[in-house]
């Protein structure tokens, strides 16, 4: 399992949350180009560190859910997930 932060949108405000879900129900991660530009425009009113970026999270249709906004690149989200998971190195 592994936690990430999430943004949501509820009336003119916006909020960060933390979801815990497993990895395996992971369907793609990619950058959130749409949700990159509104932080840059100040249309995200949240105080966020500079250079943060936001990747949409697709799940598997059978968790029930659909995608996560999640707070970080696809790079960092795909670290998060092979973190928990052991690799044997070939050398």
């Amino acid at each position: 399992m592994i936690e990430l932060i999430t943004i949501s949108h509820v009336s003119q405000n916006w909020y960060l949350n933390k979801v815990i879900i497993n990895p395996n129900h992971i369907v793609t991660i990619t950058d959130s180009p749409e949700h990159n530009l509104m932080l840059v425009e100040g249309k995200i009113g949240l105080s966020l560190r500079d250079g943060v970026t936001f990747s949409k999270v697709k799940m598997d249709p059978r968790t029930g859910y659909d995608e996560f906004i999640v707070v970080g690149s696809p790079s960092s989200i795909m670290e998060k997930t092979n973190r928990n998971t052991k690799q044997l190195l070939k050398g």
